[in-house]
């Protein structure tokens, strides 16, 4: 947009207004420029102000300083109001109509449009608004300047018609006032094909149209996931299974939990206090990545359930988070109170293994369930190990845990009759010595696979690809709708709206005198804990990541029905 000089600045208007007026008065009076390009709220001069003595920059200096300002661009301020142009556009409409020789007319609607103009010109000049003036002895390339007014003439509208194939009506208000009430005559001129407007959506449907949205797009397998998939899976596990292997017992557990008891301890001298590891690293799925598990036991907590943390084990959790930041051997990582588990996620700067801290016994209990199966059932290891890996590639760990994904596998394999329910282990536990964390029986009969008419797969590479490419067609088909993942059973067809009525009367007991602790089965999937009967795994998978998850095991399904080769020429 051309800038005119400021000294023709609107001296071609006759009569003047008080923001003209003033600025013409302020100009002849001002003799100092004003600091800065911002908007001048007064036509007083500015203080000068002496510069402090400074030592005089260096070669490199001087010439960085030179470059930087050769870079930057000039600090000038072209100004033009928005309101000014609308303004300028209103009075051409009313100008032409004033001139016309027939009397003008008024309409109710343009009656009250003309007196909310008024008003909100009234509102406008209440709010005192700052008369902005130009820097006319400002550095050169800087400063504010107007756009000369005269401009404003080569701004032309144009009026298009959405309703006529977004056809152009004019560039007057007049004809697209007459467009308008001779109702849209010739709406397609240049027989374009008119695409029929759609019908308008209720507030509902235009929620749920993302979710749709996302639904019909097609889901690829990431690349990383592909590759882990159609390579030879003996690398996989090659890699993976000694390193899992091997996290279940090193020395510095030992070393952390030492270290765990001297730090806590002076914090709770009158409590007991005993320390017990679980989690991935335990069970023998884990990484050198993954975290380790610890459950702090301070006052003889271990049977003591709590569906949400109470304001005790808060506090408690407080306590100890300000051991840890006093300690240094310990490095706080976060501290998460709103979870269902409240945790301190911290590192042991010794070992470098990061800890999950927590007060809640039962993923201990879960811990030593899973053991006990990848022991009597070694194939149950090498299948989680192979999935927690492509949960990971898959990047779906936010939504579907390791553990979730376990207890996928466990149900899956109890199908195949390779593995036992768990109600079948606690059968005689919970009658006779049965140990209770709150409502829950936690512990089981450890018999070996013989003893409960099953069979020990020997595990090779062919036999897990052959129950990997079954379990992920299993999921990709499965009805989430009707039917959960119910491992305590162990049986197929567990439907949603009838498992409540076979589950046992503990569970009933607890929820009714809890009844906000009913298990979540109004959730897009399924599994349900097979310790504490009321919590479902999943809860916190959407319905997009569960058809995620869906497309994601018919496209492995698929893969591992095909020889393994390069990927690369597969996909082609």
């Amino acid at each position: 947009m051309r800038i005119e000089a400021e000294d023709s600045f609107w001296l071609e208007k006759a009569v003047c207004c008080s923001a003209e007026r003033q600025y013409y008065e302020t100009l002849s009076r001002r003799k100092t420029s004003l600091p800065g390009p911002a908007p001048l709220k007064t036509p007083a001069c500015a203080p000068t102000i002496a510069a402090p003595n400074i030592a005089a920059p260096s070669k490199k200096a001087k010439k960085k300083n030179k470059t930087m300002a050769e870079k930057e661009p000039p600090n000038k301020l072209l100004y033009m109001n928005p309101l000014t142009m609308e303004a300028n556009f209103f009075l051409e409409t009313l100008n032409s109509v004033n001139q016309k020789a027939n009397p003008p007319q008024l309409d109710p609607h343009l009656a009250k449009l003309l007196e909310r103009i008024m008003v909100g010109i009234e509102t406008y000049m209440d709010r005192n608004p700052t008369y902005v003036l130009p820097q006319e002895k400002a550095a050169p390339g800087e400063g504010v300047v107007f756009v000369q007014p005269r401009e404003l003439q080569t701004i032309k509208r144009t009026f298009n018609c959405s309703a006529c194939s977004n056809r152009i009506v004019g560039t007057s208000i007049a004809k697209a006032v007459a467009h308008l009430s001779e109702q849209h005559p010739n709406p397609n001129p240049n027989n374009q094909p008119v695409q029929p407007q759609p019908a308008p959506l209720s507030k509902q449907e235009k929620k749920q149209a993302p979710a749709k949205a996302r639904q019909q797009m097609a889901v690829r397998l990431p690349k990383k996931a592909k590759a882990m998939i159609v390579g030879e899976i003996t690398n996989v596990f090659k890699d993976k299974y000694p390193i899992a292997d091997k996290l279940k017992v090193i020395p510095e557990y030992d070393i952390i939990e030492q270290a765990l008891c001297n730090l806590l301890s002076p914090g709770f001298p009158k409590q007991p206090l005993r320390v017990y590891k679980f989690g991935s690293r335990i069970t023998g799925i884990g990484s050198r990545s993954s975290d380790l598990d610890v459950f702090v036991d301070i006052g003889n907590t271990f049977h003591t359930f709590e569906h949400r943390a109470s304001n005790t084990t808060i506090t408690k959790l407080r306590a100890m988070r300000k051991f840890f930041c006093g300690s240094d051997d310990w490095r706080i990582i976060n501290v998460i109170e709103q979870a269902r588990v409240p945790i301190i996620k911290t590192c042991h700067l010794p070992t470098g293994i990061e800890c999950d801290i927590c007060l809640n016994s039962l993923g201990f209990c879960n811990t030593n369930l899973l053991k006990y199966i990848f022991e009597s059932q070694p194939l149950t290891q090498y299948m989680c190990i192979y999935v927690k890996n492509w949960l990971e590639r898959c990047k779906l760990t936010e939504q579907i845990s390791t553990y979730s994904i376990t207890l996928m596998v466990i149900y899956f394999l109890q199908l195949q009759h390779l593995l036992p329910p768990i109600a079948l282990l606690q059968i005689d536990e919970s009658v006779n010595q049965g140990v209770l964390v709150g409502p829950w029986v936690v512990n089981f009969a450890q018999k070996s696979p013989s003893e409960l008419g099953l069979q020990q797969v020997v595990v090779t590479v062919p036999v897990v690809k052959g129950y990997l490419r079954s379990f992920f067609l299993y999921y990709a088909r499965f009805d989430y709708e009707h039917f959960l993942v119910c491992p305590y059973f162990g049986q197929a067809g567990a439907e949603i709206q009838s498992i409540e009525n076979i589950l046992p009367t503990r569970y009933s007991a607890y929820v009714l005198e809890n009844p906000d602790c009913l298990l979540q089965l109004r959730k897009p999937m399924v599994v349900q804990d097979p310790i504490q009967l009321n919590h479902n795994v999943t809860k916190a998978v959407t319905k997009y990541g569960l058809q995620t998850f869906v497309d994601y095991c018919q496209q492995t399904a698929e893969l591992l029905e095909e020889p393994s080769t390069n990927w690369r020429q597969r996909s082609t």
